[in-house]
């Protein structure tokens, strides 16, 4: 199954959700909140729920790459209990600039995927293709 083909859709952003494998670097944190500070700005956060130091910016990958293309496995639909594709969204994480990196990026290698109608998530690894860790979000 093919994501990109459903391109920027509308999302409830004020959700919770649970990933039982939790993020990459981080898979004892399983439950998180999407927070929209301000439903003007392309961007939102992932709040972990139990750890309110950590929070990640995220975005919607289609606003920025309509061509982006994301392959889901059956064992993706299962792990979120996705029952059609329509129930499914994307997200990707964004690097804001520091001193290394002048301008933000995105994580186009470990989008994650989100089932909006039970809140179930998991983060991808596309080792395949052309996409990377840093790309940049212009």
């Amino acid at each position: 199954m093919d994501l990109s083909r459903f391109g920027a859709v509308a999302h409830d952003w004020d959700m919770q959700l649970h990933m039982p494998a939790g993020l990459l670097g981080f898979p004892e944190i399983t439950e998180y909140l999407i927070v929209d500070p301000d439903p003007e700005l392309p961007v939102k956060w992932l709040q972990a729920q139990d750890e309110a130091r950590l929070a990640f910016v995220i975005t919607d990958p289609f606003l920025f790459l309509p061509d982006y293309q994301v392959e889901l496995t059956p064992l993706d639909l299962t792990d979120v209990g996705a029952h059609a594709s329509t129930d499914l969204f994307l997200v990707v994480i964004v690097t804001l600039p520091r001193k290394t990196v002048l301008y933000p990026t995105v994580n186009l290698q470990g989008p994650v995927l989100i089932n909006r109608t039970n809140g179930w998530a998991k983060q991808l690894v596309l080792v395949q293709g052309p996409y990377h860790t840093h790309h940049p979000l212009t």
